[in-house]
């Protein structure tokens, strides 16, 4: 995911779990965050939840990755109100261009390429 992209201009933070990630979109001013569904403290889905309801969520733009299913992570993302979904084999192909469409969905406060963190397990 990094190495997508790092090649589409994004400047990334990488956390290896979701401890400290809330510090880390506002310290920084995250535009995006991409989220695999499944990490080691807290499911993506439940995370993406609790950005979508605090104090920045409606601004942030949220991606899901999951290697289950389309239709099953789809109803994942709806409910957790995600921007975007991506499959794990589709990663290189559609990674960026959904965290694109998510920022501009969002509106980016900034009119760089936007920044992401990124919470995989």
């Amino acid at each position: 995911m990094s190495s997508t992209l790092r090649a589409g201009g994004h400047e990334l933070f990488e956390l290896g779990s979701s401890i400290g990630a809330t510090r880390c979109i506002h310290e920084q001013g995250i535009d995006a965050v991409v989220l695999d569904i499944m990490m080691p403290t807290i499911n993506g889905d439940k995370l993406a939840r609790m950005f979508r309801n605090g104090t920045q969520g409606e601004r942030l733009a949220i991606v899901l990755v999951s290697s289950r299913p389309q239709g099953e992570v789809a109803k994942l993302a709806e409910a957790a109100r995600a921007d975007e979904v991506v499959t794990k084999a589709r990663i290189r192909t559609d990674l960026r261009s959904a965290v694109e469409r998510a920022v501009r969905r969002r509106g980016s406060p900034r009119g760089g390429p936007p920044s992401a963190s990124s919470n995989t397990a």
